[in-house]
């Protein structure tokens, strides 16, 4: 009895389950067996786990026909027929959730009964409730093509054995028919697109070249107008944008799609915030070789940051998302909209990074006004219990050391840096190897600046090669500097 299929069932269900299912086995409606309610009381005894000597066929058949002698046959039916309402019950159970499906199957029946017009109201009840909720309904172009293809039915049957229909009718039926069919394609683009940008943002494709291949020639298939609608439109830049084929016009266009039209569309939050992660992402791959895509960067975080949109799974805010939001905002010197963030919503971020956020907006705004040993002082208050924020604080603490001329102070600080980062195993590599370019380069531009200017020209090369290097533009400017003295 413990390993049967029953109770592989029965463990599945919650408490308010366990009640709905024994009003259900009670009802003569579903079960005329007594014997099936008995059992189901012995077995529920022990709910949740259903692990217990209690539960052995022989001690649950006595419970049930305490006069008769265990029958393995008529245990086996007993369990198998109560499985099988088990089986009905989670069955109705997730159908009820499905308020689409029930109106269809009502409709499909009064269909069937010649109910026309109790059918046509109930049509017209299901289409209200789906129209318009394209980004809110899930499968909304599916269901689109089931209401079509209802209506479809419904006419069809309405116009039978009727020699005399009119031309009005027959075009509203073609209408119907042609309709059915577009929703259904537009459920199958949507369908292809969402699965592509699923298998390319989570770098699931094992060629990738014939991944982009394939992705590029499905959109190449279809013309602008079959991308007409939202999710399409949305979906189709985002993959563009994944594939790296995005103009800035169409990215300026899926930002506003993202920003301004899912608000008002009243799209989930997290769907937005997914998108708006993925809109900075590209701004900040943009921004190595295009500054406009800072500020558009800084134009997503405001939208987040306005509309509440930023909250992780514990409430507050991300320090990660805080610190970029810092760091973006004091490089485009937006000090007023910063401190305005800051004392809004400071209370958002958790109360143990507070101060220590505070911190690290003044240290960077001093550093960008050029008021680098305020800056300092600034960065020694700070606390660096967090990893990532630390090798902010040991980077810019290196740089105003050299805006400060403080050269022994930067190679002191250079060496400790570098054990820093060969002693921490909590870094991924991918850090240390961004974080060891940076000292890297520093040592080169300090050298440099001690006098071996040689390689200047080449140095600079170097570093407009990188992607990935923290306070790329500083290096550029200081290098600009050096050459010129």
């Amino acid at each position: 009895m413990i390993n049967t299929l029953l109770i592989d069932i029965l463990r599945t269900f919650s408490a308010e389950e366990i009640k709905k299912f024994r009003e259900m086995i009670s009802s003569p409606y579903f079960n005329k067996q007594t014997p099936l309610i008995k059992l189901f009381d012995q077995i529920k005894i022990y709910y949740p786990e259903f692990r217990n000597e209690g539960l052995r066929k022989e001690i649950i058949y006595s419970g049930i026909l305490p006069h008769k002698k265990y029958n393995y046959g008529s245990m086996k039916n007993l369990i198998f027929d109560l499985q099988k309402l088990a089986e009905k019950f989670i069955t109705d159970q997730e159908i009820q959730k499905n308020k689409f499906e029930l109106k269809k199957s009502l409709i499909n029946t009064l269909q069937s009964r010649k109910l026309n017009n109790l059918c046509e109201k109930n049509l017209k009840e299901l289409e209200k409730d789906i129209m318009g909720k394209e980004i809110i309904e899930k499968d909304y172009f599916l269901k689109l093509h089931f209401i079509n293809e209802l209506k479809i039915n419904n006419t069809f049957e309405s116009s039978k054995g009727n020699i005399n229909v009119s031309d009005k009718v027959r075009s509203e039926y073609l209408d119907l028919c042609f309709n059915s069919i577009k929703h259904l394609k537009k459920y199958y683009i949507l369908a292809a697109l969402r699965f592509y940008n699923y298998v390319i943002t989570n770098k699931i494709i094992p060629d990738t070249d014939k991944g982009i291949k394939d992705c590029e020639t499905f959109i190449s298939i279809y013309k602008d107008e079959d991308f007409e609608d939202t999710s399409l439109n949305l979906e189709l830049n985002f993959l563009k944008m994944n594939l790296g084929k995005i103009t800035e016009d169409v990215f300026l266009k899926f930002k506003k799609l993202v920003l301004t039209d899912l608000y008002e569309l009243k799209a989930d939050k997290s769907i937005i915030f997914a998108y708006s992660v993925y809109l900075i992402s590209y701004c900040r791959l943009k921004y190595k070789t295009d500054k406009i895509y800072l500020t558009y960067g800084l134009e997503i975080y405001k939208s987040m940051v306005m509309h509440e949109n930023f909250n992780d799974s514990s409430g507050y805010m991300s320090m990660i998302m805080a610190r970029n939001i810092i760091l973006i905002a004091t490089e485009l010197m937006e000090f007023e909209w910063c401190e305005g963030f800051l004392n809004s919503h400071l209370n958002r971020i958790h109360p143990d990074y507070r101060e220590s956020i505070v911190l690290f907006y003044n240290a960077f705004k001093n550093f960008r006004t050029g008021d680098f040993n305020n800056s300092l002082v600034f960065l020694s208050k700070m606390k660096s219990d967090d990893i990532f924020n630390k090798n902010y604080i040991k980077e810019l603490t290196i740089i105003n050391y050299f805006e400060l001329k403080y050269f022994d102070l930067l190679n002191e600080q250079l060496e400790t840096y570098k054990k820093f980062l060969a002693n921490n195993e909590s870094l991924p590599d991918s850090y240390k190897t961004e974080f060891y370019k940076f000292s890297a380069y520093m040592n080169k531009l300090f050298k440099s600046v001690s006098g071996n200017k040689a390689d200047l020209s080449f140095l600079k090369k170097q570093i407009l090669k990188e992607k990935e290097l923290l306070f790329k533009e500083w290096f550029i400017s200081k290098l600009e500097e050096t050459k010129k003295q």
